[in-house]
């Protein structure tokens, strides 16, 4: 096979258009994924780094086993803020893939439930983090009889 200078010029552009995008992918975080989820569906979202790192640390010690691999969570925040979510679910084998659909509901219920996302009246609202023990209801007493 007779490799012209154009192919091998394509090649190297590829090969290191993968390299950065990999790169890029080892440098994320779990809260990386949390955040891009959250963005995914409930738009942009003003909440802190240190918010959103006491989200994921919170959900992930009340259900250890739903944390995907920090890898596979790398590279799919990367895919979900480039807007390749889908084709990128779609190449994972079921098992991931189903792993990384369950950490995103659950990601989702846990986000309502302790943080006030759910109270903002618009998307310029800052998002806070109030608990894993979060209770939103106003009527709510807690005096022990």
């Amino acid at each position: 096979m007779k490799l012209s200078r154009r192919r091998a010029l394509q090649l190297a552009g590829a090969t290191a258009a993968l390299a950065a995008a990999g790169g890029y992918a080892i440098t994320r975080r779990p809260e990386d994924l949390v955040r891009a989820v959250l963005e995914r569906h409930f738009g942009p979202l003003r909440m802190e780094e240190a918010e959103v790192e006491a989200l994921t640390a919170a959900s992930v010690a009340q259900r250890p086993w739903i944390a995907p691999p920090w890898k596979l969570a790398a590279a799919y925040a990367t895919a979900y803020q480039t807007g390749l979510e889908d084709p990128a679910m779609e190449m994972l084998p079921d098992d991931r893939a189903a792993r990384l659909e369950q950490f995103e509901r659950h990601i989702l219920g846990d986000a309502v439930r302790m943080t006030d996302i759910a109270l903002r009246s618009g998307p310029d609202e800052e998002v806070s983090f109030i608990g894993p023990t979060a209770c939103l209801n106003p009527y709510a007493t807690f005096e022990v009889a």
